[in-house]
């Protein structure tokens, strides 16, 4: 008797224009998508900024501003580099507030280098291919995943306490 197959069949991706999928380019899909990341983005920092911010819009940030660092590595809005570090520097103190009081809380510098860093983040994503945009976040996830380059919040706290 044939064992029947557990997984349902997905046949493979046939490009039906080759150089734009080679060359890149921003299908529908891709625009909504990335359209969406940055509604989402913008509406947790609005949040934070009126004092009703979350863990979660925190790491939404935090996963933003990473990829745009990551994309100016990559020479993608390579002059946005001392912007997106700022941002990442006032993320990372806004993060030891919420571990330390258990509240968002943002100073105006701080609120100002973040929403700076988002607009390096959102004018990135309007320059650059869906390809260029996975392998950005393939990397991202890789640093995360392995501790590279990564700075702890709980780690950075130590260090301040010692």
């Amino acid at each position: 008797m044939k064992k029947r197959r557990n997984k349902p069949y997905r046949p493979k991706y046939v490009a039906r224009n080759v150089l734009t999928t080679i060359f890149g380019g921003m299908s529908g899909d891709h625009i909504e998508h990335l359209r969406l990341i940055q509604i989402r983005s913008h509406k947790a920092l609005a949040d934070m900024a009126q004092g009703a911010g979350t863990r979660e819009g925190w790491d939404l940030l935090v996963g933003a501003i990473n990829m745009a660092n990551v994309m100016c590595e990559q020479g993608i809005g390579n002059e946005f580099r001392q912007v997106t570090i700022a941002a990442r520097d006032a993320l990372l103190e806004v993060g030891k507030r919420i571990v330390k009081l258990g509240r968002v809380i943002m100073k105006g510098d701080e609120l100002n280098a973040i929403r700076e860093g988002l607009e390096c983040h959102d004018a990135q994503l309007e320059n650059v291919r869906a390809i260029d945009v996975e392998r950005a976040s393939r990397e991202v996830d890789r640093r995360v995943r392995h501790h590279i380059n990564s700075t702890s919040v709980m780690g950075e706290l130590a260090k301040e306490a010692a």
